[in-house]
């Protein structure tokens, strides 16, 4: 190197420079060529067969060798040479060129040699670059990377789409100025497949200006083998992709269609950033409200940006403000609790991302409500409110899905089981079981904050006459909202009989249940608790028949078969029997009020015959 200019070393250097992909390295060695006004770049992945002393293996291992670079561009011409041999050289700045994109090659390759017109160069990371004359005159410029610091695996198929997309900008750059490049790519001497700079989709320009500054935009839309992505040239060449701008800067492009974009502009050119060129010196935000004429924002680019994509969106015939409240409706229905934190979707985002910004939202509230010192701002009663009807509401939305759950639960071999654990997990001792982590609500809301579920070693302590004569074939589980027997006041019973089992009968299951209550209540001297019983059965006709001779109650359900039940004084307990799919449907009769509302349907109350105003007739918003 050139140490009169700048005092670094080649090793330095690369050392500074971040781990890269073999495909960086080929996309500068293509651009070189590009620069150099080559017609026709081959690039050849050379290989070479491993040696084993071994011999069970059949197959040969190739390993990738070297990878070789050759164009009919201009060549090393003298100031090409003293170019290469200056560290951020000055040569190309025009093109928008970094001048240290040479030394990428030696982060992943040992040895540089390069051969072009009557020079050949060694470049290696020790010492300085060598140029001696070539006694064999070539007219084309041959670069070859040998001795790859690392294991390279080509995929073909991923390098083509690659190359096609990370060049298609170049590529409309050079149909810009009628010039054409042929791309082939070779495996050993076979070629895989070649790439024309010429066949591109056709871009369409706008013109528009931001202040007094100009600006191009060239973009394809709405093509499904493109990217959606923004490119940002300066110099005639792209700077930096949309995707790799930082958050503060990238403008958020559109999920309802596709949009490639060229920007270009004199204010880009003069605001790229001079020693590197690899981004440019604009400020996120506006600095200065009243620089009506001089420097402008990506805020500002990006505004104007948003617009002119919107334009061209209804000059597609596509109504973005539709889709907007098309997605909001679609967020609403998938997550109703979060309805006013969705928003009016102005930035036209998707339902899953309105969604994910709603819950960033609501978390945030959560946050500001934790912080002491936030307890007597203005807000603070307001985010109360509201965090606490949103909590409500997902809580009525996830019952919901339970309820979902339980009416797809069919196999009769496994209900018992999954049923259980659906509304409580079997075995569950622990204390901190909330309302939201067991689901007795599905038998009774009453029970929904029933959380502590009694062990056997705890019905033995608690109830020992129950323990001492529990026959238990069957899962039964006997819950409650305490563990401390002088407080207890309610017990649900739950016996789960399986659903083919013909030798049990309602009148088996009912004695066995009232024999429960009665152990239950003979460890309690002076009171009777409140015993709540529930039984699964798996409903027939016939039983439906004893049901209605033993004068049990029903409360219809959308399923086949209501719900059955019969108060018995003298135990102090209520025996309910269910038929399997019955839970589910009465659970969402239950619970159908409260998801109509979070839906946005509003309940109003109608007059019945006689003037009374006790139907309910819910009615959805217009939209």
């Amino acid at each position: 190197m050139n140490k009169g200019k700048v005092d670094v070393t080649i090793e330095n250097i690369v050392e500074d420079l971040p781990e890269i992909s073999y495909q960086q390295v080929l996309y500068e060695a293509i651009t070189n060529s590009i620069q150099a006004d080559a017609t026709q770049i081959d690039v050849k992945f050379v290989y070479r067969i491993l040696d084993f002393d071994k011999k069970d293996i059949k197959d040969n291992v190739k390993i990738l060798e070297s990878i070789e670079i050759i164009d009919n561009g201009e060549g090393f011409i003298e100031k090409n040479i003293i170019a290469f041999k200056e560290y951020k050289t000055k040569n190309k700045i025009t093109l928008g060129c970094k001048g240290i994109g040479r030394f990428l090659y030696l982060k992943l390759f040992k040895k540089v040699e390069i051969e072009s017109l009557d020079k050949k160069i060694d470049f290696v990371i020790d010492k300085n670059p060598e140029t001696i004359n070539n006694k064999n005159y070539i007219d084309k410029t041959v670069i070859k990377l040998l001795k790859p610091k690392k294991k390279i695996t080509i995929n073909y198929e991923n390098l083509e789409n690659n190359l096609k997309e990370h060049f298609i900008a170049y590529f409309k750059l050079l149909k810009d100025k009628n010039k054409k490049v042929s791309i082939n790519i070779y495996k050993d001497d076979i070629k895989k497949f070649t790439i024309k700079s010429d066949n591109i989709p056709k871009f369409t320009s706008k013109e528009f200006t931001i202040k007094t500054h100009k600006f191009i935009i060239s973009y394809v839309f709405n093509d499904d083998n493109l990217p959606n992505e923004g490119y940002y040239c300066a110099g005639k060449r792209v700077v930096k992709k949309n995707s790799e701008l930082d958050q503060s800067k990238k403008i958020k492009l559109f999920k309802q269609f596709k949009i490639l974009f060229l920007l270009e502009s004199k204010y880009l050119d003069e605001n790229v950033k001079s020693d590197t060129r690899d981004d440019f010196a604009i400020y996120p935000k506006r600095k200065n409200s009243e620089d009506l004429y001089g420097s402008i924002s990506w805020e500002e680019i990006n505004e104007k940006m948003k617009k002119i994509i919107e334009d061209i969106a209804k000059e597609n015939r596509i109504d973005l403000e539709k889709i907007a409240k098309e997605n909001r409706i679609k967020a609403v229905e998938q997550a109703p609790y979060l309805g006013f934190y969705i928003g009016k979707n102005e930035e036209i985002l998707d339902s899953e991302e309105l969604i994910s910004l709603a819950k960033k939202r609501l978390d945030e509230d959560k946050k500001f409500l934790r912080d002491k010192e936030n307890i007597d701002k203005n807000e603070f009663n307001e985010k109360l409110s509201l965090v606490t009807q949103t909590e409500l509401a997902e809580y009525i939305f996830d019952r919901e899905k339970v309820i979902e759950k339980l009416k797809s639960l069919t196999d009769e071999n496994s209900i018992e089981k999954e049923i259980h654990n659906l509304f409580m997990k079997q075995k569950t001792i622990d204390d901190r079981n909330s309302y939201k982590s067991n689901h007795l609500w599905l038998f009774d809301d009453r029970f929904m904050t029933y959380d502590k579920i009694f062990s056997e070693k705890q019905i033995k302590e608690i109830f020992p006459n129950l323990s001492d004569n529990l026959d238990r074939p069957d899962l039964l589980s006997i819950i409650s909202n305490t563990y401390e027997k002088d407080l207890i006041t309610d017990i649900v019973v739950i016996e789960l009989k399986r659903p083919n089992e013909k030798i049990i009968t309602p009148a088996g299951a009912e004695e066995q249940l009232l024999d429960y209550a009665s152990y239950i209540n003979d460890n309690f001297e002076d009171r009777k608790i409140r015993i709540w019983t529930y039984a699964f059965l798996k409903f027939s006709d016939t039983f439906e028949r004893k049901f209605k001779n033993k004068g049990y109650n029903r409360v219809f359900t959308n399923s086949e078969y209501p719900l059955y039940y019969k108060a018995y004084d003298e135990v102090n307990a209520i025996i309910n029997f269910i038929d399997y799919k019955t839970l589910a449907y009465d659970a969402e009769l239950r619970n159908k009020t409260f998801l109509k509302i979070l839906k946005g349907e509003t309940i109003e109350l109608e007059e019945d015959e006689n003037g009374n105003t006790n139907t309910c007739r819910a009615r959805k918003p217009n939209k």
